[in-house]
Order: structure tokens, then C-alpha cells, then sequence
């Protein structure tokens, strides 16, 4: 088989594949297989039996998460290689509130917020001064704020705009050789008990 290159970013859209996407056991399988691996490789990695993974593996084939993409031949037993099809994959927020349960979108979030928590340190670890005042990144800030719900819409227009503009920017760019910039927004209302 020829090289195949996953897609920067790859959108779920079915209620399915989302639910299938966001198992804690199939996030970590997603997360070994960024680049091309085994079914194997990935037990060792894990310490698990192989022969408990292929239930996951096949639930991620069927909802084109991760494909085939070459494969292995060793005393004649055939080892096929993985590799998931988007660096990135999306959803869109209100199907993960209306059709995901609590449990799955909780896997789901967490595996994000723990990435972004290692992407941050290690982007904090290896900063470039650019003699911007103040720099320009790595960028982080808290707010707590009281709203209206005309001030509630208002907000949230400015951060789905922004986010939009950043999509733009960044399919406009995806073949570029600039460096790479990430983006994690949280926004929601505080708990009566925090």
C-alpha cells in the first residue's frame, strides 16, 4: 500500500461515531495510533491482550476514525497496520449536549483538557521570546463574569466568530510550513455550589 497521510481535521457529525469516538479505551487507542502502528503494538503499549482491543478496533474502522493502511508478514502470519484518518477530529457542541451520554462526553472531555494540559506545559517549557510586549504566547486567562442573555448571545457570537475565523486560517494554511498554534476555548456557566 501507498503512504497515506491522515486529514489535519476531520468533523463527526453522527451521533454514532461520536459515541464510539469518545470511549476512554478507544480515545487512548486513537492517541497510539497518530502514527502507523499495530494492533500489537498497541497491546503492549496499553498492556492489554490484543484479543480484548479488536472489539474497539473494529467499532473505529466502521466509522472511518482509523483505516487500514498497510500491513505486516511475519512467518507468514499477516499484522496489519493502523492509522487513525484525522490528526484532529470535531464535533459539533450542541449534538455532544442533546445525544452523547454524561459518561462519554466526560471521557471525551477529559482526554481533550488532559492534552491541551500537556501540549501547555511543554509549550511553556520550550518558549521562544519574540520581543512582543507582552508576548504573543503561550496565552492563558480565567475570567469570571455575570451576564445578561443579551450579553450571554453577544459573548458567544464573538467566540463562535473567532473560532470560525481561526477554521478559515487554518484550512488556508494547513499545507504551509509556519508553525503550529492551538486553540482551546471553554466557556460555561458556573456551578451554584463552586
Amino acid at each position: 500500500m501507498e503512504e497515506k497521510r491522515p486529514l489535519s481535521e476531520k468533523w463527526l457529525h453522527d451521533v454514532e461515531a461520536i459515541k464510539v469516538y469518545a470511549d476512554p479505551r478507544r480515545l487512548e487507542i486513537v492517541r497510539l495510533m497518530q502514527e502507523p502502528t499495530t494492533v500489537k503494538a498497541i497491546s503492549a503499549a496499553l498492556d492489554i491482550a490484543p484479543s480484548k482491543l479488536y472489539y474497539h478496533i473494529k467499532l473505529l474502522l466502521e466509522h472511518d476514525i482509523i483505516e487500514e493502511v498497510g500491513y505486516n508478514i511475519d512467518s507468514g502470519i499477516v499484522e496489519k497496520i493502523y492509522q487513525v484518518t484525522a490528526v484532529h477530529f470535531k464535533m459539533v457542541n450542541p449534538l455532544i449536549n442533546t445525544a452523547v451520554p454524561l459518561e462519554t462526553a466526560d471521557a471525551l472531555f477529559s482526554s481533550m483538557l488532559d492534552d491541551t494540559t500537556q501540549q501547555f506545559r511543554q509549550s511553556l517549557l520550550n518558549v521562544e521570546r519574540d520581543g512582543q510586549s507582552p508576548p504573543r504566547h503561550p496565552f492563558l486567562s480565567k475570567k469570571s463574569v455575570k451576564l445578561s442573555d443579551a450579553q450571554l448571545t453577544a459573548v458567544h457570537a464573538k467566540l463562535v466568530s473567532l473560532i470560525q475565523e481561526i477554521t478559515e486560517i487554518a484550512q488556508e494554511n494547513e499545507n504551509s510550513k509556519h508553525p503550529a498554534y492551538e486553540l482551546m476555548a471553554l466557556f460555561y456557566k458556573r456551578s451554584e455550589n463552586a
